[in-house]
């Protein structure tokens, strides 16, 4: 050891200046190859509607309502993503397995009962927009006694994620089914739902 003198190579000292400058330059790759990942998964599974609907909030949308029911329709075009056929039919089977699996099987066996039919559709139509004075999720519509459950809103609040429509159908079905059974809005926000 002593012939290698200032040159021990086997001296954590002699190795660090070389060694950290390239430990930062491998780290800053990773870094940049990370951020490069994430955004390609998130671009080739997002359209650029929707990166603009991830921008907007529900309150910005209802403030922006029109007065006219005309209006509305052409409104509720452009501010809502486009749902796609398979998006419904996926939501069907999410609806389908909340009633029989998520929700009290009183609550179910009630709405069997009572013949309430649960309706999926992609918007709700302009005059019950104009009714309600903002976009709902879902409505119980008594005079045809069904519950209607919109899907262009319901991807919107989800961010268009999938594994959320359960938990936000499986709310709002119960708390559209408390309207049906004759409860307001304040006794039914007491429920928690």
């Amino acid at each position: 050891m002593r012939y290698l003198g200032d040159w021990n190579f086997l001296n954590w000292w002699w190795w660090k200046p070389i060694i950290e400058p390239i430990a930062g330059l491998l780290w800053l790759i990773s870094f940049v190859l990370l951020g490069a990942l994430i955004y390609s998964f998130v671009s080739s599974r997002t359209k650029m509607s929707d990166y603009r609907e991830m921008f907007i909030s529900p309150e910005e949308i209802n403030s922006k309502l029109p007065d006219d029911e005309a209006d509305i329709g052409e409104f509720l075009e452009s501010a809502y993503p486009e749902i796609f056929e398979d998006e419904i039919l996926e939501m069907e089977e999410i609806l389908d397995s909340v009633i029989r699996m998520d929700i009290h099987p009183d609550m179910a066996r009630e709405i069997e009962k009572r013949g309430i039919p649960v309706h999926l559709l992609a918007l709700p139509s302009p005059g019950i927009v104009k009714d309600v004075g903002s976009i709902p999720l879902a409505v119980w519509i008594p005079a045809m006694g069904a519950i209607e459950i919109y899907a262009a809103p319901m991807k919107f609040h989800c961010r268009g994620d999938s594994s959320a429509y359960r938990g936000y159908m499986g709310n709002l079905l119960l708390h559209e089914m408390g309207h049906a059974l004759g409860l307001d809005e304040h006794k039914i926000k007491d429920f928690g739902v």
